[in-house]
Protein backbone atom coordinates (compact mmCIF):
# COMPACT_ATOMS: atom_id res chain seq x y z
CA UNK A 1 0.00 0.00 0.00
CA UNK A 2 1.63 3.30 -1.03
CA UNK A 3 0.20 6.61 -0.97
CA UNK A 4 0.16 8.63 -3.77
CA UNK A 5 0.55 12.78 -3.53
CA UNK A 6 -3.19 13.44 -4.90
CA UNK A 7 -4.47 11.89 -0.92
CA UNK A 8 -5.49 8.64 -2.50
CA UNK A 9 -3.91 4.87 -2.32
CA UNK A 10 -2.15 3.03 -4.26
CA UNK A 11 -2.88 -0.93 -3.10
CA UNK A 12 -1.26 -3.68 -4.94
CA UNK A 13 -2.72 -6.85 -5.58
CA UNK A 14 -0.51 -9.56 -6.97
CA UNK A 15 -0.96 -8.70 -10.89
CA UNK A 16 -4.02 -5.87 -10.50
CA UNK A 17 -3.50 -2.48 -8.92
CA UNK A 18 -6.60 -0.56 -7.36
CA UNK A 19 -6.66 2.96 -6.11
CA UNK A 20 -8.50 4.11 -3.50
CA UNK A 21 -9.27 7.77 -3.53
CA UNK A 22 -9.06 9.88 -0.45
CA UNK A 23 -12.99 10.25 -0.18
CA UNK A 24 -12.92 6.17 -0.10
CA UNK A 25 -15.28 4.98 3.11
CA UNK A 26 -14.08 2.86 6.05
CA UNK A 27 -16.45 0.03 4.52
CA UNK A 28 -14.93 0.27 1.15
CA UNK A 29 -11.40 0.74 2.58
CA UNK A 30 -11.99 -2.44 4.75
CA UNK A 31 -13.39 -4.59 2.19
CA UNK A 32 -10.19 -4.09 -0.11
CA UNK A 33 -7.76 -5.00 2.71
CA UNK A 34 -10.13 -7.96 3.62
CA UNK A 35 -9.86 -9.01 -0.51
CA UNK A 36 -6.15 -8.46 -0.28
CA UNK A 37 -5.55 -10.52 2.85
CA UNK A 38 -7.50 -13.08 1.45
CA UNK A 39 -6.17 -13.33 -2.12
CA UNK A 40 -2.53 -13.25 -0.45
CA UNK A 41 -3.13 -15.85 1.82
CA UNK A 42 -4.72 -18.27 -0.83
CA UNK A 43 -1.42 -18.02 -2.37
CA UNK A 44 0.91 -18.44 0.68
CA UNK A 45 -1.97 -21.86 1.57
CA UNK A 46 -1.56 -22.91 -2.62
CA UNK A 47 -5.55 -22.82 -1.98
CA UNK A 48 -5.67 -24.90 0.72
CA UNK A 49 -9.09 -23.57 1.67
CA UNK A 50 -8.80 -25.26 5.69
CA UNK A 51 -5.51 -23.81 6.06
CA UNK A 52 -6.14 -20.29 4.80
CA UNK A 53 -8.69 -19.79 6.93
CA UNK A 54 -6.75 -20.94 9.43
CA UNK A 55 -4.02 -18.88 8.55
CA UNK A 56 -6.20 -15.91 8.70
CA UNK A 57 -8.02 -16.97 11.73
CA UNK A 58 -11.48 -17.31 10.68
CA UNK A 59 -14.13 -20.50 10.15
CA UNK A 60 -13.76 -21.85 7.04
CA UNK A 61 -18.00 -20.88 6.58
CA UNK A 62 -16.88 -17.46 7.00
CA UNK A 63 -13.98 -17.90 4.11
CA UNK A 64 -16.48 -19.18 2.00
CA UNK A 65 -18.82 -16.04 2.26
CA UNK A 66 -15.71 -14.06 1.91
CA UNK A 67 -14.96 -15.83 -1.13
CA UNK A 68 -18.78 -15.60 -2.80
CA UNK A 69 -18.60 -11.83 -1.39
CA UNK A 70 -15.63 -10.84 -3.46
CA UNK A 71 -15.79 -12.71 -6.48
CA UNK A 72 -12.88 -14.89 -5.65
CA UNK A 73 -14.67 -18.42 -5.60
CA UNK A 74 -13.04 -19.23 -9.16
CA UNK A 75 -9.71 -18.78 -7.69
CA UNK A 76 -9.77 -21.54 -5.32
CA UNK A 77 -10.22 -24.31 -8.23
Amino acid sequence: MRALPDGSVLLNDNSRRQVLRFDATLKDVREVAEREAIVRVLSRSNGNLSRAAEMLGISRPTLYDLLNRFGLKEATR
